[in-house]
């Protein structure tokens, strides 16, 4: 009986054979993935060519883990997880992936704008080497990007809506104001429900900065993205480099700008199983848990 059946030239219900021609539809499918001409990088020959050829078994649990995710019914551009994996690549500073990320996403329709909001966004973690580690995979491919007649397909209510992110900085001014500090708090309690430690420190300790990071944050995103892409992005992040309360912000934010449950737990899991081992949810807060169940 067929339980997870061929997926990719794989038979995922026999871990225990693997045959040559399994191996050989399932590298074909790699290669001719983007289109015969695509020149960047195929990791997804050359990695799994090292389980594929040493533990067959062990490439097939894996695929059964991405065929059970496929369950969910959840948008491809999502899962396909080419924008987060982008942004966690950019924060770690792997030109490969970087380069990979962008080809797919390029060949789902995402637009050269759409592209640098999500590296703009990065940047605000990855700093400029982020930036170093993007010129060097991408300076060719940005100055030839090529877009898609078709626009890339986000899930049903994603839309941009760039009022949702101000909350009415004094620009006239580069000193953080009563009025500022106000309405960074207001915004705040009134999109997610509470104002976040960090602020109130940042506001004693740096109030420039906060300033400074505040019009930053707003101003990474220009109306391109879907509005939800900011708390979808930060989610993965936080989740891989283990910022119990940076996810919190993540998560609340998302819920109130509209990701239901099933793309933020999904959020979170990739970026647990492919970067840090499902152990990391054990950081996740009670509060955040019934939220999403």
């Amino acid at each position: 009986m067929s339980v997870w059946g061929t997926r990719n030239g794989l038979n995922l219900d026999n871990l225990e054979v693997t045959t040559d021609d399994e191996i050989d539809q399932f590298l074909n499918d790699a290669r001719k993935g983007r289109g015969p001409l695509d020149p960047g990088p195929l990791y997804n020959m050359t990695a799994n060519s090292l389980w594929l050829y040493t533990r067959p078994d062990f490439a097939k649990l894996h695929r059964r883990m991405v065929a059970g995710w496929q369950t969910h019914r959840l948008d491809p551009i999502i899962t396909a997880a080419s924008f987060s994996n982008l942004h966690a690549y950019i924060n770690q500073g792997w030109e490969i992936g970087i380069e990979n990320c962008t080809r797919g996403l390029q060949m789902r329709g995402v637009t050269r704008a759409q592209l640098m909001e999500t590296i703009m966004h990065a940047q605000l973690s990855a700093g400029i080497r982020g930036l170093e580690c993007c010129y060097r995979a991408l300076g060719i491919v940005l100055g030839d990007y090529v877009e898609r007649p078709g626009p890339a397909v986000f899930p049903e209510g994603w839309a941009p809506d760039m009022q949702a992110f101000y909350c009415g900085l004094d620009p006239t001014t580069r000193e953080l104001t009563p009025a500022d500090k106000r309405a960074i708090d207001e915004w705040y309690a009134k999109t997610i429900g509470e104002v976040q430690r960090w602020v109130t420190v940042l506001a004693r300790v740096d109030p420039i900065s906060l300033k400074g990071h505040r019009a930053r944050w707003e101003g990474g995103f220009r109306g391109a993205l879907p509005t939800q892409m900011m708390p979808y992005l930060s989610s993965y992040h936080h989740t891989i480099v283990g910022n119990r309360e940076g996810l919190r912000e993540a998560v609340l934010l998302g819920k109130a700008w509209g990701m239901t449950n099933a793309y933020i737990v999904n959020t979170i899991v990739l970026a647990a199983y492919y970067f840090t081992g499902l152990e990391r949810l054990d950081m996740l807060d009670e509060d955040i848990v019934t939220a999403l169940v």
